[in-house]
């Protein structure tokens, strides 16, 4: 009996390290074919222009027309997202009332905010959205593969004001 736990023992941990072996070459091929599809460095950068992947400004207000209510608003990172609004109708862009960096004159277009109206309807869903695609800048999250930990991880920042009491 002794013999035959040994050798069911030694079975059990040959076939383990096989599947280990497996495993990892399993994971390493699709880590390279993934590879040609991601953005890489995401979160890796030595400065922190690298590690950006989203900045809008909402620049778009001080263009005298409206297209940014069907175009959406420009991403300025190096990545190039669109952000589309929805409820366009029920927002304009305003001069800014935060006291974000406003950035050096003549290099960065003015800061807005995005107001909506206080007549708003708070049944009607409202907002900016991005499409993540798989492997962007922006595909960032929990359960990234261990060969991304550096997608594991994000700050989100944004400055908001709620409305008057009155309007809530």
């Amino acid at each position: 009996a002794a013999d035959t736990g040994e050798r069911t023992l030694a079975d059990i941990l040959s076939n383990a390290a096989k599947e280990e072996v497996t495993s990892k070459s399993e994971e390493e091929s699709l880590s390279q074919r993934n590879d040609s599809i991601w953005v890489q460095g995401i979160g890796e950068g030595r400065q922190d222009e690298d590690n950006l992947s989203l900045y809008i400004r909402f620049s778009e207000g001080a263009d005298e027309d409206d297209l940014w209510k069907t175009d959406g608003f420009t991403d300025l990172t190096k990545y190039g997202h669109k952000a589309q609004l929805f409820g366009s109708e029920l927002a304009s862009l305003e001069a800014t009332t935060s006291s974000a960096d406003e950035g050096e004159e003549g290099k960065v277009r003015l800061l807005y905010d995005l107001v909506y109206s206080e007549g708003a309807p708070r049944n009607r869903a409202t907002g900016v959205a991005v499409e993540v695609l798989r492997g962007t800048s922006l595909d960032v999250g929990m359960l990234h593969a261990s060969h991304n930990k550096s997608r594991q991880k994000c700050t989100i920042e944004f400055w908001y004001r709620l409305p008057e009491q009155e309007y809530v």
